[in-house]
């Protein structure tokens, strides 16, 4: 299975998930689909992930890095070392079922023009119990670079599935990038290439209270990193962005930072999102009534 022939390469960075990575190779191991080769990244672990790995060595392609140097770089070290023509993402809390590869393979086969998939997910707690929020609309397709950038991201990670190729034009992950470097990646490749959403759930996404994405503060720096960046690299371009949709992402941004603030009581910082928020967009009603709640 892990040869020259691999087809799909899944990339598996982990950094102290011992705990779940049996469940998430062997959903990796149950898959019908059988043409790929598992790389995992142990991004400097200090738990016991060398030894729950023992029994699929045979299995697995190993990369230990000394140091921990973050998911991106983790991802890159993956991308670089894949054989296969594609490149499947897997974070190693998460599960896929069975069906997942050869669901994605056969989308692949049945639109050429497209160069990535993903999929609904099944939210799942610590212990891999499903929780309540199915997704009920169906997944954006084709040239979706103005959404998924209107929006917040809406692909997990673990769902993608994206043609090897495609990173010769993209580049690969932000290492600079903290959190959030996932959205970056996709607005990249949805700016040069199609990409395709499978609507229904082939990944299991786990809710882990100590994942970076449950840091909500480091999650709105990066956001607005990854806003930033993104109009700076494609808004002199053609079907790029303009500066009025650059001010009234960051106003959606601003306000939901304020929302969050105003949850979690700091009426200081919720004030002076909201404050911005309105200084890109200052007529928007939900917005001028959080803030004059606030006085």
């Amino acid at each position: 299975m892990n040869d020259n022939r691999s087809l799909v390469s899944v990339i598996l960075p982990t950094y102290n998930c011992a705990q779940f990575l049996p469940d998430s190779l062997g959903s990796v191991l149950l898959q019908t689909y059988d043409l790929y080769e598992i790389i995992v990244v142990d991004d400097g672990s200090t738990d016991n992930t060398k030894e729950v790995l023992i029994p699929f060595m045979q299995k697995i392609k190993y990369i230990h890095l000394e140091q921990n140097r973050g998911l991106p770089t983790a991802r890159n070290v993956g991308i670089q070392s894949a054989q296969g023509k594609y490149v499947a993402f897997l974070d190693a809390d998460d599960l896929w079922l069975p069906e997942k590869l050869q669901a994605d393979m056969e989308h692949f086969d049945k639109h050429p023009e497209v160069s990535m998939v993903y999929s609904k997910h099944i939210n799942i707690d610590e212990k891999g119990y499903a929780l309540d929020g199915y997704q009920k609309r169906r997944l954006p397709s084709g040239n979706i670079f103005i959404q998924l950038f209107s929006e917040q991201n809406f692909i997990i990670c673990s769902s993608a599935v994206v043609r090897k190729e495609v990173f010769e034009t993209t580049g690969f992950f932000d290492e600079q990038l903290f959190n959030c470097q996932d959205w970056d990646m996709w607005l990249r490749i949805a700016f040069y290439f199609k990409i395709s959403g499978i609507d229904k759930p082939l990944v299991k996404y786990r809710h882990n209270p100590r994942s970076l994405s449950k840091n909500r503060d480091n999650v709105l720096k990066y956001q607005k990193q990854v806003i930033d960046k993104t109009y700076t690299a494609f808004k002199d371009t053609m079907c790029g962005i303009s500066e009025r949709l650059y001010k009234k992402r960051l106003a959606l941004h601003y306000a939901k930072a304020g929302r969050y603030y105003l949850r979690i009581g700091n009426k200081r910082l919720a004030n002076e999102s909201f404050r911005l928020s309105l200084k890109y967009d200052p007529l928007h009603f939900r917005t001028l009534r959080y803030y004059f709640r606030l006085w």
